[in-house]
């Protein structure tokens, strides 16, 4: 048991082929600049809570690499179509390549600054449950947000539907995939 209370609970992981197929995206509310050298400096807004003066600007000067890698997050290109980019780029093996976006994908994610959009679950694979799992991950985060007052009544409802009904839809299309087909059609000779 912990010492401290519950330990906080992890969403179910994504596996990494499909994690490599997903698109990253740069959160509405994060700018940047680019210097004459072309160096990025991401600009990311932060509430002050003082009346006077209610938002600052954080600043992180990305170097180079970090730079010509956030120009390639444009909301269209996915994370392996940017691993071989930076293959070719810097001259790095695959697993150099993937590792390296890796750890900076994680950062950008941790920081709330970048979200990676999943393509959908390939019918007939673990990828199916895997994402049953995560939505029934976050209707229960949305469950904890609505008890402690963070999401309102109205908006908690319409999330859970949207939340139930893509579950719905994803054992539709599984049950319908791994359906056998139907013999007693007969076939015109």
């Amino acid at each position: 048991m912990p010492l401290f209370g519950r330990k906080k609970k992890e969403p179910p992981r994504v596996s990494p082929e499909r994690l490599y197929r997903s698109i990253p995206i740069v959160s509405p509310v994060v700018k940047h600049e680019e210097d004459a050298d072309g160096i990025v400096t991401i600009l990311i807004p932060i509430r002050t809570g003082d009346p006077k003066n209610p938002e600052r600007t954080a600043r992180i000067r990305l170097d180079e690499i970090g730079s010509k890698v956030w120009k390639k997050i444009d909301g269209k290109t996915p994370l392996n179509e940017i691993v071989q980019w930076m293959k070719q780029e810097f001259m790095l093996t695959e697993r150099e390549a993937e590792v390296s976006l890796s750890m900076f994908m994680k950062s950008l994610v941790d920081k709330k600054l970048v979200a990676l959009a999943l393509p959908p679950p390939k019918p007939g694979t673990p990828e199916v449950q895997e994402e049953i799992e995560r939505i029934r991950f976050e209707i229960e985060e949305l469950e904890k947000a609505f008890k402690k007052k963070k999401v309102d009544e109205k908006t908690f409802r319409e999330l859970k539907e949207k939340y139930e009904q893509a579950i719905r839809e994803l054992k539709e299309k599984e049950a319908a995939e791994t359906k056998p087909p139907d013999k007693t059609q007969v076939k015109p000779s």
